[in-house]
C-alpha cells in the first residue's frame, strides 16, 4: 500500500482507516456511539501530510471550525499519513491540540480523543494487548462533540465501565486480530 517512497497515498490511509474503524472500532463495538454516524455518513476523515507542529494545529483549529459551520458532521478523524511515527511526540502534540482547544474556546464543545499504532497505556506492560484497544493504523486526532457524547452516554448502561470491558474484550480476542487491520 505503500508508493516507492516508503508513504501511503491518501487513498491507502482511508481506506485503512474506514477498514479498521469498520472491523475494530464498531465491529467488536469498541466505541459505542461510533456506529449511527458511520452508518449515517456523518463521520469525516481528513488525512493530511503535515508533520510540522504549527500546521498541525492549524489543520485542528479549521477542523473546529468545520465542525462549528457544519452541525450534521458528527466527528471528525484527522489521520497523519506519514508523520508522527514516534508516539511520544504524538503525545507531545495531542497535549499542545487540548491547549488550542482551550483557548479557541472550544472547550466543553469538542473533545479530544487520541489514537495511535504504537498507542500504549502509562499503567499497563509493554506486551499489553490493553494497548490496541487505542492503536490505529495511523496517528489520529479524534474530534469529538461534546452534546453527542452527552446525548449518546443516555443509551450507555454504565458507561464508566466502557475501558474495562473493552480490555477485557480486546485480551479475548487477541494481538494477532488487532494486527490485522494495523
Amino acid at each position: 500500500m505503500s508508493n516507492h517512497n516508503g508513504t501511503f497515498t491518501d487513498s491507502d490511509v482511508e481506506t485503512k482507516i474506514w477498514k479498521w474503524l469498520d472491523a475494530v472500532v464498531i465491529g467488536e463495538n469498541l466505541c459505542p456511539f461510533a456506529k449511527a454516524p458511520r452508518q449515517r455518513k456523518q463521520i469525516r476523515l481528513l488525512v493530511v501530510e503535515e508533520v510540522a507542529v504549527a500546521q498541525i494545529l492549524t489543520i485542528l483549529a479549521n477542523e473546529c471550525s468545520f465542525l462549528s459551520s457544519n452541525p450534521q458532521t458528527e466527528t471528525s478523524l484527522v489521520a497523519m499519513s506519514n508523520g508522527l511515527t514516534n508516539f511520544y511526540d504524538y503525545l507531545d502534540i495531542l497535549d499542545m491540540a487540548q491547549q488550542l482547544l482551550e483557548e479557541l474556546n472550544y472547550e466543553g464543545v469538542f473533545q479530544l480523543a487520541s489514537f495511535h499504532p504504537a498507542y500504549l497505556f502509562e499503567s499497563e506492560p509493554a506486551d499489553s494487548v490493553s494497548h490496541y484497544t487505542n492503536r490505529a493504523p495511523f496517528p489520529i486526532f479524534h474530534l469529538i462533540r461534546e452534546a453527542s457524547i452527552t446525548k449518546a452516554l443516555a443509551f450507555v448502561d454504565d458507561p464508566d465501565a466502557i475501558p474495562a470491558r473493552n480490555i477485557e474484550h480486546a485480551h479475548k480476542l487477541g494481538v494477532a486480530f488487532f494486527k490485522r487491520y494495523l
